[in-house]
């Protein structure tokens, strides 16, 4: 197999995040251990993980600084003190010093309704210890997950140190071009989570994609995949298949015209096959 070149982008604190990692979302076990030992055989150096996802993730390579590992903390996990003592049991299960990636998973929090204000106060706490876990070293580089524009604009107005990513729902039936748009103003990275839907038929058997994979040669995955690589996102496919998780990386050798691009663009439709963060209000 002829290495893929896998592109990286620059955060905005000067440090570097290759633009395509292996979900880890609902796999455990021998198939996770697996999934996780073909990825990094085939070229994937970046692990997307939670601590939500409880799936025992166990990421043994020769030297930890080849691989960029993501965390996120849960909404049961948020406020000061707890995602301290989450951050430092994320590492130990790990058996790592350090994560390059610690997110909020989540705008809101555990035991709060989603229209209480009390979510932006204990979200606020929340991002001051990952202020502090990246002053100790622990971690790399923060940022947020499932953040809108309003969400961020709080965050922003109170912190210290910007965040580098929002990880959100993005695939060509869901792109939320507001909350896009200013990251974009911000400098703050979009990394693509369910980048295929999660394999819905509403995106794997559209008719446009079909006439475009026809096209390039190229599955509907991997050309929904490669609309969010040429927009400048991060994308995070998941796959249990070795044949999957090989064609999910193969998405370097093409380019979409831009007419066709613009063809994409136009199946937006707020579509969410997981969470949608606009209930929480504030």
């Amino acid at each position: 197999m002829q290495k893929i070149i896998v592109p990286f982008l620059t955060l905005n604190n000067g440090n570097k995040i290759p633009q395509i990692g292996y979900g880890t979302y609902q796999c455990s076990g021998k198939e996770l251990v697996e999934g996780i030992k073909y990825a990094l055989q085939i070229g994937y150096t970046h692990i997307d993980s939670a601590s939500y996802y409880k799936n025992g993730l166990d990421i043994r390579v020769p030297k930890r600084e080849d691989i960029f590992i993501t965390s996120k903390i849960a909404p049961y996990e948020q406020g000061y003190e707890n995602t301290l003592k989450t951050c430092k049991k994320i590492l130990q299960d790990l058996d790592t010093t350090y994560l390059d990636l610690l997110l909020i998973h989540w705008p809101g929090s555990s035991g709060n309704q989603p229209n209480s204000p009390n979510n932006a106060t204990v979200r606020l706490q929340t991002y001051k210890a990952l202020e502090q876990l990246f002053q100790e070293g622990l971690i790399k580089n923060i940022g947020v997950s499932n953040f809108l524009k309003h969400h961020l604009e709080h965050l922003l107005q109170n912190c210290k140190i910007k965040p580098v990513i929002n990880q959100i729902e993005v695939h060509p039936l869901c792109w939320d071009q507001a909350t896009i748009e200013f990251c974009q103003q911000q400098n703050i990275l979009i990394e693509a989570y369910s980048p295929i839907a999660r394999n819905d038929p509403k995106l794997i058997q559209n008719q446009k994609m079909i006439e475009l994979s026809k096209k390039y040669n190229k599955s509907v995955a991997q050309i929904s995949l490669r609309w969010a690589v040429q927009k400048g996102f991060i994308v995070l496919p998941k796959s249990k298949t070795p044949k999957y998780i090989k064609e999910n990386f193969e998405i370097f050798d093409f380019q979409i015209l831009e007419d066709d691009m613009k063809i994409i663009d136009k199946l937006n439709q707020n579509y969410h096959t997981c969470w949608d963060p606009s209930t929480v209000i504030y």
